[in-house]
């Protein structure tokens, strides 16, 4: 791993600073995006924009921030095209570096196409947590070989700090969807004992006769047990209203 600098530049300590204590939620990781890649530009010599790409809510490629339009419009041109250095770091978790757009072979069709908005070198670093990559961020550049292992050692600090944000906002997600699941099944089971409970009494039924007699009923009219249950717990409550 290349090392990093013997100190850190204020404005990447700034970032630490600002991110501690950070209240969880995607409109705060989105404010904190946006104030590492400002800060990065400021950072690495040379560098006239940044952006970080991550998967968007429907599963697609997206750059969640970004610097200036000059950005937004390099990164789209690599998620239309599905190649780009930004991509590359991403889906194969390495450093790309790029000194020189119009002479690197590696990304053809991308390289002709963002000829036009004057980038000439590009640095970029996975996001990565536990070896997880979560997307990107980068640096471009309107000067050819603007970066070396200093800029490389620099621009994983920020990808780090990035990565963490961007992983905790997925752990949310993630906690977030159990809990509604949880929810539900909870209501599922309360729905399924409380019908039991109508069928005890009607039937005359103890609790496993009851139990199979809904399975039984759940089978016969091709619903589920949840739905028979509830159907049966409306028309009691029907039935008492």
């Amino acid at each position: 791993m290349d090392a990093f600098p013997d100190s850190t530049p204020d404005e990447l300590t700034a970032v630490y600073a600002r991110m501690s204590g950070v209240l969880l939620s995607e409109q705060t990781v989105a404010t904190a995006l946006q104030l590492i890649t400002s800060l990065a530009v400021d950072t690495l010599p040379g560098s006239i924009g940044s952006g970080v790409s991550v998967r968007g809510i429907n599963g697609d490629e997206v750059t969640s921030a970004a610097t200036d339009r000059m950005v937004e419009r390099a990164d789209a041109l690599q998620y239309e095209l599905g190649q780009g250095p930004c991509l590359t770091a991403w889906h194969d978790g390495v450093i790309v570096r790029v000194d020189d757009v119009g002479a690197d072979p590696r990304w053809p069709l991308w390289s002709a196409r963002v000829d036009s908005t004057g980038i000439r070198s590009v640095l970029s670093a996975p996001l990565v947590t536990a070896d997880r990559s979560w997307g990107a961020i980068k640096v471009y550049s309107d000067r050819a070989g603007a970066y070396d292992e200093t800029e490389v050692g620099l621009l994983r600090r920020f990808a780090a700090q990035a990565a963490i944000l961007v992983a905790n906002v997925h752990t949310f997600r993630s906690a977030e969807r159990l809990s509604d699941n949880l929810k539900r099944a909870l209501h599922t089971r309360d729905l399924i004992a409380t019908a039991k409970g109508i069928v005890m009494l009607r039937e005359q039924l103890d609790p496993d006769q009851a139990m199979r007699w809904l399975i039984e009923q759940s089978s016969l009219s091709g619903t589920t047990l949840a739905t028979l249950a509830e159907t049966l717990v409306e028309a009691a409550g029907d039935e008492a209203g």
